[in-house]
């Protein structure tokens, strides 16, 4: 399991960093449109397109990297008030739905990936981009997010284990 993690959390902080110059691309990308089109009346026919793709890739393959570095919106005006304990608890809770729920989606990513394959499926504009490369985003992220919830989960489970209860808490450790 350690060895997994380890593995995983690597390419979560690569696939990161990536995400992080293909941002930087896309904003390039969009910047060129805007000269091309508005001072040279030239429009491209691929950098709309292009920087959509790149924005899926950034924003669904990166997702994992920001819930490993803890910067997901997270709702903690009540949350940061409980007992370490509690927060404990319900992070295990929540990042339980998280597995479910991304296990379900990347099935789902899995399955649209492979009938994009099947059928050779491309995109309905002049760049006939094969659509499984923008659908692999959504398969990677997600089977991605559904290891670092699990990992969450383990994190919490053994942090409730290592809890014992304070003398002035009454039994809650915070």
């Amino acid at each position: 399991m350690k060895t997994l993690r380890l593995y995983v959390e690597r390419f979560n902080l690569a696939t990161g960093y990536l995400c992080g110059l293909g941002i930087l691309a896309m904003g390039l990308i969009l910047a060129y449109e805007v000269v091309c089109r508005y001072f040279f009346e030239a429009p491209t026919i691929w950098a709309q397109e292009t920087a959509g793709y790149l924005f899926m890739w950034t924003m669904l393959a990166g997702s994992a990297y920001t819930l490993m570095q803890g910067k997901h919106v997270r709702i903690d005006l009540i949350f940061e008030h409980l007992p370490r304990k509690v927060q404990c608890k319900v992070d295990v809770l929540t990042s339980l739905v998280g597995v479910a729920f991304c296990a379900m989606v990347s099935w789902q990513a899995w399955e649209m990936v492979s009938a994009s394959l099947r059928f050779g499926k491309v995109s309905a504009t002049l760049l006939r981009v094969p659509m499984w490369i923008p659908q692999c985003s959504l398969l990677l992220g997600f089977v991605l997010l559904t290891f670092q919830f699990a990992f969450i989960v383990a994190d919490r489970l053994q942090a409730l284990r290592s809890l014992k209860p304070g003398p002035q808490t009454g039994g809650d450790a915070r």
